[in-house]
């Protein structure tokens, strides 16, 4: 094993065995599966939970049609009405009895005055159970509407169906007169999440990695440690050592992270899944089960239209080397500061382009194929950010796009690395001054 493998060895046991990552990497993924399992012990049971409605109304004119249209369309409902009173005070006055945990009023001016229809309550219902009572309440007012305009039962039917919403099929054109002619929508809204995780998760592990190699290189030259290690290697051979260390343990700590998440995220998915699935026959989730028209249904259908393999293999490209360029550059600043307070002035510029790339992910994901888009997946700097988010909602890869913003990376990294090099052989072994840019600048032009 040549010296650069000792120090990765070194730097990796190192942080492995340190007992912030161990409880950091167990403590995580118990972190996130419990925020999960809450999400889901919660949601399902609100969802299971009964909740029956009294319907009121006090004028001559019956407005609980709907309502009882509802209790025999879902008879296994968990939401119900009940009609026993028509008096506003009869059913605020039996709220306390227990037989019903709300009771809505419909006054006999519901019609002229809609602002006076009320929903009390002790405790609150769930949203889904105030969302049905809304639809169900303009149905009402709707139908009565279109009576008192003398529109008869088949003029009504027909004026519903105006109402109807359509939704427009989308679809590639090498799609559009073949078998595969789907509508796109639920594809794109699951490739734009994927996108949005990607470029969450190499933001957040750039960063937090990067950090890392600032504070382990500062570390060293404050505590005197590189004096006696430089004279066994080269500046050079120390830094990568340290970069390519501590981007192990980071590869490390994701592949245990999404490893165990992923597993007990899936048990505890297909543990609920049949409660989950009685509450959608049962009509309790209409209302979650879309998102802008869009089946949520249809869309996780659709993650298995992903090239998942390749996908991830863009993930780690981008990772390791958007990794290598930012450690780098966070390298050569703790080479040169003998405290984080004089380091400052050149963190900002490291950190501003990517904070700017993620911020333009979320604009990149809507127009992939702009050319803002475009240009920032060709510069180094934004590329390991934007380029993963493009490939994720592109219908169509343009191949020589992302084989030259490869390219480009690459070669940047080469030169970034030589150039931070250049400042940590010099930085690494200088106290007592703090650096300036023009200082920087000339140590990049020292000669070996």
């Amino acid at each position: 094993m040549g010296k650069i493998g000792l120090i990765i060895k070194r730097e990796y046991l190192t942080r492995v065995r340190n007992r912030t990552f161990i409880i950091m990497t167990i403590l995580g993924p118990l972190l996130i599966i419990g925020f999960y399992a809450a999400l889901i012990f919660a949601y399902i049971s609100q969802q299971d939970k009964p909740h029956t409605v009294c319907v009121v109304t006090d004028g001559e004119v019956d407005l609980t049609t709907e309502f009882k249209k509802y209790n025999i369309k879902r008879p296994n409902s968990n939401l119900k009405f009940v009609f026993p009173y028509n008096n506003y005070f009869d059913a605020k006055d039996h709220l306390a009895d227990g037989e019903y945990e709300s009771f809505l009023y419909l006054p006999y001016n519901s019609l002229t005055h809609p602002s006076g229809i009320k929903l009390v309550y002790e405790e609150r219902p769930s949203t889904t159970v105030k969302l049905i009572i809304d639809a169900l309440v303009n149905k009402m007012m709707e139908d009565f509407q279109l009576e008192s305009m003398g529109i008869n039962e088949a003029l009504k039917d027909s004026i519903k169906d105006i109402h109807k919403s359509y939704s427009v099929k989308s679809m590639h054109v090498r799609d559009v007169d073949t078998n595969k002619a789907k509508d796109a929508e639920g594809l794109r809204l699951a490739r734009q999440g994927l996108s949005y995780m990607f470029g969450i998760m190499i933001y957040m592990f750039i960063l937090l990695y990067g950090v890392q190699v600032f504070r382990g290189v500062m570390e060293e030259k404050t505590n005197r440690i590189v004096e006696v290690v430089i004279s066994s290697v080269k500046p050079f051979q120390l830094m990568l050592g340290k970069i390519i260390g501590i981007a192990l343990v980071g590869l490390t700590q994701f592949v245990i992270l999404i490893t165990f998440t992923t597993a007990v995220i899936s048990i505890l998915t297909i543990a609920f899944a049949p409660t989950m699935m009685q509450q959608i026959q049962s009509g309790n989730m209409d209302a979650q089960l879309s998102m802008g028209g869009v089946e949520m249904g249809g869309i996780l259908s659709n993650l298995s239209q992903i090239n998942i393999p390749f996908m991830v293999f863009i993930f780690l490209f981008y990772f390791i080397f958007g990794y290598l360029l930012y450690a780098s550059l966070f390298a050569a600043v703790g080479s040169a500061v003998d405290s984080e307070a004089d380091s400052q002035q050149f963190m900002l510029p490291i950190t501003m382009p990517l904070i700017f790339s993620f911020a333009m992910s979320f604009y990149v994901a809507n127009d992939p194929n702009g050319p803002l888009a475009t240009i920032l997946s060709f510069i180094p700097f934004t590329a390991p950010i934007i380029m993963p988010v493009r490939i994720s909602v592109w219908d169509q890869a343009i191949l020589w796009q992302l084989v030259l913003s490869m390219v480009i990376q690459m070669i940047s990294v080469w030169v970034v690395v030589k150039m931070a090099a250049k400042i940590y052989r010099t930085g690494i072994l200088m106290y007592g001054k703090k650096p300036s840019y023009k200082e920087l600048f000339k140590w990049l032009r020292y000669k070996n």
